[in-house]
């Protein structure tokens, strides 16, 4: 007996080829990426650790962007994200943290929000945050206590006017 072109003998191996063709979309989920792209995602971020185990930081950052670039792979990508998003932190003293480095960990927050590595992400959100709010406080400071030492300073100048206007004036009584 012929059924779609498949023979009743052939016939469960015909359902088992066409379950996989069809991968995540029989189940109604969007696709994640098939095992190909996961194992190449895998690999980039096993190469990514690899580098930064030898000190090339540029070399890991860019094996990293490769996998949150690639289609989405849980477990790989959020990772990827994570680190990325360590890798370009890059706070100093007189500026905030990168702008990428909170959108990459905006996007992990986003896009897997049951992610373990999310609560590392946000208590480095809040760690950012707050850096950023200490910045902030200390450029105010810093400009209250410019305007303090003008302020001094000319005070001081006064001082010293009175005092030479004083000596004058004795001078002359006398």
């Amino acid at each position: 007996m012929d059924i779609g072109g498949c023979r009743v003998k052939k016939l469960p191996i015909c359902f088992i080829v066409i379950a996989l063709c069809q991968g995540c979309a029989s189940t109604g989920k969007a696709p994640q990426g098939n095992l190909v792209q996961r194992y190449t995602a895998s690999r980039q971020l096993e190469q990514a650790d690899e580098m930064l185990g030898r000190g090339d930081a540029a070399g890991a950052a860019k094996a990293l962007h490769a996998v949150v670039s690639a289609p989405p792979a849980p477990g790989v990508t959020d990772q990827a994200l994570f680190r990325l998003a360590l890798l370009t932190l890059k706070p100093g003293l007189e500026r905030s943290a990168s702008v990428q480095s909170q959108q990459l960990l905006r996007r992990l927050a986003k896009e897997y929000p049951k992610s373990p590595w999310n609560a590392q992400a946000a208590q480095l959100n809040d760690l950012i945050e707050v850096a950023d709010d200490l910045r902030r406080q200390n450029k105010s400071l810093k400009g209250n206590n410019q305007s303090l030492t003008k302020e001094i300073n000319d005070l001081n100048n006064s001082l010293e006017r009175l005092k030479r206007l004083d000596q004058e004036l004795e001078k002359n009584v006398r």
